[in-house]
């Protein structure tokens, strides 16, 4: 075989190992994040405008009061 062709064939090869060996740490580092104890706060739900139920009646009075003002 060629002295030019084996270096780039040893040179691919060496680079091919890095990259797997660089990919391997990435996936370690990976699983070590997702198995770490990790706290969430539990997230409140969003209802629209104002927090929690009032929301709902602004709602309601936003749009029935100007449909009630045209009928009268």
């Amino acid at each position: 075989m060629n002295y030019r062709f084996e270096k780039y064939v040893n040179s691919a090869s060496a680079s091919k190992q890095a990259f797997d060996s660089s990919i391997e740490g990435v996936r370690s580092s990976l699983h070590r994040s997702l198995n770490a104890d990790i706290s969430v706060a539990p997230s409140t739900a969003k209802t629209g405008w104002l927090k929690g139920s009032l929301s709902y009646p602004w709602v309601l009075v936003c749009s029935l009061v100007p449909s009630l003002k045209d009928l009268f």
